[in-house]
């Protein structure tokens, strides 16, 4: 994640650098709507899914899928070519994972951790040539987090959990204007206090995306 945040800082730059001489265009100010689909990596490890299961007493080693499909719809208004508001949800996806465990007795655990966000937050442009902005997001977003849980020999008796929290979104990206309607862009955003330590597993998740957006 760290370096698909490096390569769109790089694409950031070089759309500023190209365009810096440009003249800057203008958007309409109003209404859009927008779709995304991306890639999510989840902060919560294997550890993480083990302290969950350790506060129902069972104890195991566990690992899991951290990088999934996400998907997005957004809603906003920009106010003028600097700044603007959107509402936002995003679809983290269903990671995969599975616990070894040794106490009370050895089996596996399979199931899937799955999360979702809705989200709220401000948002500012920087025109750095014709057609082309920079954009800032910080924001709130409200979060939950599943994990459900199978036993493969019936062993232990894991319970599944959920649990929904309130944490912040943090985002920057790329606009590219293709007309007044239309636009499209490439972004990351990071949301906080997702999961549970004590049920679920707790973790930040970063989402690369690639959206597209129309304007009412």
């Amino acid at each position: 994640m760290k370096k698909q945040a490096q390569v769109l800082g790089f694409l950031a730059l070089a759309l500023a650098a190209g365009g810096a001489a440009a003249q800057s265009a203008t958007p309409p100010a109003g209404w859009y709507g927008g779709l995304e689909l991306g890639r999510a990596h989840l902060g919560a490890s294997g550890q993480d899914i083990d302290g969950a299961f350790a506060s129902q007493g069972i104890t195991g080693t566990a690992g899991i899928a951290r990088n999934r499909t996400a998907w997005g719809l957004s809603l906003g208004y920009r106010a003028s070519p600097y700044w603007g508001l959107e509402a936002g949800y995003e679809d983290f996806g269903r990671f995969n994972y599975s616990d070894a465990t040794t106490a009370p007795a050895a089996d596996t655990i399979d199931g899937k951790y799955r999360a979702h966000a809705w989200s709220f937050a401000g948002l500012g442009y920087v025109p750095i040539g014709a057609n082309w902005s920079l954009y800032g997001k910080a924001g709130l977003t409200r979060t939950r987090a599943e994990l459900d849980a199978a036993s493969q020999t019936g062993a232990t008796a894991p319970s599944g959990a959920a649990a929904s929290r309130t944490g912040l979104l943090f985002g920057a990206g790329v606009n590219y204007d293709f007309s007044r309607s239309l636009f499209a862009k490439v972004g990351w955003d990071r949301y906080t206090r997702v999961g549970d330590a004590a049920s679920t597993g707790r973790g930040d998740v970063d989402v690369v995306g690639l959206g597209i957006g129309f304007r009412f």
